[in-house]
């Protein structure tokens, strides 16, 4: 049995994989990587209130993630309060990510109460390993 359940390790994904290792050999596998995000507070009522500022917000972004700028981004949901960022901060300053923040259409049409950038450390996903 144990036999059949080595074989299938192989094909399987990494992160399977993972759960039959020890914590010291997951931890030797990690490699954090240091990201850059901006958090948005909405007002009350975002849902309803973003319609005409949408489709050139998410264009903006759109834009950052073509460059390789942003690796995702994203509202969060129920309630609708706000929203982050995930920035590639081998390439984008945190200057730069206050720039594009003071352009945003949503921003600048008053839908965002409070923005600020700040560091975080992915230990895991997808991005991480780029």
């Amino acid at each position: 049995m144990a036999e059949k359940r080595e074989d299938a390790q192989e094909g399987e994904p990494p992160a399977k994989r993972a759960c039959s290792m020890s914590a010291d050999e997951v931890m030797a596998t990690i490699k954090p990587k240091k990201m850059l995000c901006l958090r948005y507070t909405y007002i009350e009522g975002m849902l309803e209130k973003r319609g005409p500022y949408r489709a050139e917000h998410i264009k903006k972004a759109k834009e950052l993630e073509d460059d390789g700028l942003v690796f995702m981004a994203g509202a969060f949901n129920e309630p609708c309060d706000g929203a982050i960022f995930f920035f590639n901060a081998e390439r984008i300053t945190k200057e730069e990510i206050l720039a594009f923040a003071k352009a945003d259409p949503y921003v600048v049409n008053g839908l965002v109460t409070k923005h600020d950038v700040c560091d975080y450390m992915a230990v895991v996903g997808t991005h991480i390993k780029e």
